[in-house]
């Protein structure tokens, strides 16, 4: 689907004429074609595009553009190019322009992504607090950002240590995927539950739901979700000397990514790490001579 949307965004924008004479309309396919692109985990192109959807988005004050686009810049930041700071700073503006927009689709979309910032640096309250409101601002009829509002309070809650309200949260995430049919997020809440059982010690419980999300996984072609599944299943099943699913190499590969709530937790610990080292390297030059006799 992503594939036939980028042709059709580009098809699109072959209509359109010169760019000189662009304006919403275009905003929008260019923010439409890169989340396309970012879905297909096509980074470069998708930083390109969104990039040019800002800039139009706000040379034509569309904050129906800018929402969408600098919501998925500030993921690329965390994920792609492991810059929490400037995730930060895109998701506030995709946050704000949403609010100005008025849709409440829009704000608890922004919100979604958000909340994996206070998440990365262990400020697991604030994230809390940010995936709640989510929920609470959810339509009814939304259930696609109910249940991604859930698995990630979930997911939060594993971190806090809570694993029997985890267990709550992401067996309510179960069951209203479930009730809406959409297999893709059944599947994904079926790892998070894997992962919980795995937490509370249950690891002959969690195997079977592994086995089950990379059975839908592999039937829908969700090739990233598979590769984060996957392993975490096997590790699980292994006997003897065991490791726990949220701990070493079993917490996900190379090719896992964190996509809207779809393979959370296997990059991040990567990200922290990173995000210290930034910082204690930014510590250090406040505390150096030469930076003080610079005034930097």
């Amino acid at each position: 689907e992503s594939k036939s949307a980028v042709d059709r965004y580009r098809r699109a924008l072959t209509m359109c004429g010169a760019e000189e004479g662009w304006g919403v309309r275009e905003a929008r396919i260019l923010a439409g074609l890169g989340e396309s692109s970012y879905w297909l985990g096509d980074y470069p192109a998708a930083l390109e595009v969104l990039n040019r959807a800002v800039a139009l988005g706000e040379a034509q004050d569309d904050p129906f553009a800018l929402a969408m686009a600098l919501r998925f810049l500030g993921d690329i930041a965390i994920n792609y190019e492991g810059d929490v700071d400037k995730a930060e700073k895109l998701l506030q503006r995709s946050l704000e322009a949403a609010e100005r927009l008025g849709d409440s689709w829009a704000i608890v979309r922004s919100l979604l992504f958000q909340g994996w910032v206070p998440w990365t640096r262990y400020q697991f309250d604030d994230a809390e607090k940010i995936w709640r409101r989510s929920l609470e601002l959810s339509d009814p009829d939304d259930a696609w950002a109910r249940v991604r509002s859930l698995t990630a309070l979930s997911i939060n809650r594993t971190e806090m240590h809570d694993m029997e309200g985890a267990l709550k949260l992401i067996e309510d995430a179960g069951k209203l995927a479930e009730e809406c049919g959409d297999q893709f997020s059944v599947a994904n809440t079926y790892v998070q539950k894997a992962r919980v059982f795995d937490d509370l010690g249950r690891r002959e419980e969690a195997v079977p739901w592994f086995d089950q999300a990379v059975s839908i996984f592999a039937e829908l072609g969700a090739r990233w979700e598979l590769a984060d599944a996957k392993p975490r299943r096997t590790c699980d099943s292994r006997s003897g000397s065991r490791k726990s699913l949220a701990t070493g190499s079993c917490r996900g590969g190379p090719g896992a990514r964190w996509r809207a709530c779809r393979s959370f937790a296997a990059i991040r610990p990567r990200l922290r790490n990173a995000t210290a080292a930034r910082e204690r390297r930014s510590s250090a030059d406040r505390a150096s001579p030469i930076s003080e006799a610079s005034g930097a």
